[in-house]
């Protein structure tokens, strides 16, 4: 009897905990989901900048910012040939490579815009509205063309202006229009204005024997007269209306700074002063502080 008694109470012993053991693993389970339902460390509402996925126009879709690319060029290559072979126009390369002559050499290299359009260097004061009202292009489409999250723009930073055209700043003189500049000196063109081998050449340069006279291109105030480091004795005209003048390589120069001087008085000599193979005048005009190509200002 007392054995029975004792086997009874056994297995009511081993029932009692095998449903707590029961009751101990299911709550281990239920508290398994939970944690994968709610992460420890749950994922930030607000991403970093650095993390945010550029957005396109389609909702839920992410791309990568465009991109350019540079094309060295090869021997026979010609502008229109290039702008084919990337599916973009002339107008693309020349808004994109604001110094870009009409002629090119094996070796020049060139940006390539990812499609048709323009580059934009920010300026002090641009916002994307008003660059948008400059290129005739939605601030929206500037935006995402650039990958941009908010409207903040860095002075000196490169927007590319999907669908915009080359845009001459206002004041700026056509080639087609009346000339504003004359021939600083007579002599043979040996080097046009573009890029050699990655190196912008930033003017025109005359073949001229040493002393042959050099002249003021337009009438103007001496801004500079003296030694200019690889230009060798160098004068520099300001023209005002934001135009300057530069002539280099000088054997030596008849002005002084602060001179006013009239389009064609002698201002020095050609000479082969500076970083220089032989006797020439180089020659620049900057507009707005860039240089720009002189053919397109000289008669």
């Amino acid at each position: 009897m007392k054995i029975a008694e004792g086997r009874i109470r056994q297995r009511g012993l081993l029932i009692a905990l095998a449903f707590i053991a029961g009751i101990l693993l299911w709550g281990l389970v239920i508290s398994k989901m939970e944690n994968r339902a709610i992460p420890l460390n749950p994922a930030p509402l607000i991403e970093h900048p650095s993390q945010r996925a550029l957005k396109e126009d389609v909702p839920g879709e992410t791309v990568r910012k465009r991109t350019t690319r540079k094309h060295t060029v090869a021997e026979g290559e010609t502008l229109s040939g290039i702008a084919a072979r990337y599916n973009i126009d002339i107008d693309t390369l020349y808004g994109a490579n604001h110094h870009l002559d009409e002629r090119i050499y094996p070796g020049d290299e060139i940006i390539i815009l990812p499609e048709k359009g323009v580059l934009h260097k920010v300026a002090a004061g641009d916002t994307l509205e008003s660059v948008s009202l400059v290129y005739g292009v939605t601030a929206e489409a500037i935006a995402a063309a650039n990958g941009k999250a908010d409207d903040f723009l860095a002075v000196g930073e490169m927007l590319f202006i999907p669908g915009g055209k080359p845009h001459r700043p206002a004041g700026m003189p056509s080639r087609s229009g009346a000339a504003r500049f004359y021939w600083p000196a007579r002599g043979e063109m040996s080097s046009g204005f573009g890029y050699r081998w990655g190196k912008l050449h930033a003017g025109i340069d005359l073949a001229a024997e040493t002393g042959e006279p050099v002249s003021a291109a337009r009438s103007g105030v001496v801004a500079y007269a003296g030694w200019w480091g690889g230009y060798g004795y160098t004068v520099i005209l300001d023209h005002g209306q934001q135009y300057l003048s530069l002539y280099g390589h000088l054997d030596d120069y008849t002005v002084s700074p602060g001179e006013y001087v009239r389009a064609g008085e002698r201002i020095g000599h050609v000479g082969n002063t500076g970083y220089s193979t032989g006797p020439h005048l180089h020659f620049e005009i900057h507009f707005q502080g860039v240089p720009v190509n002189p053919l397109n200002l000289l008669p």
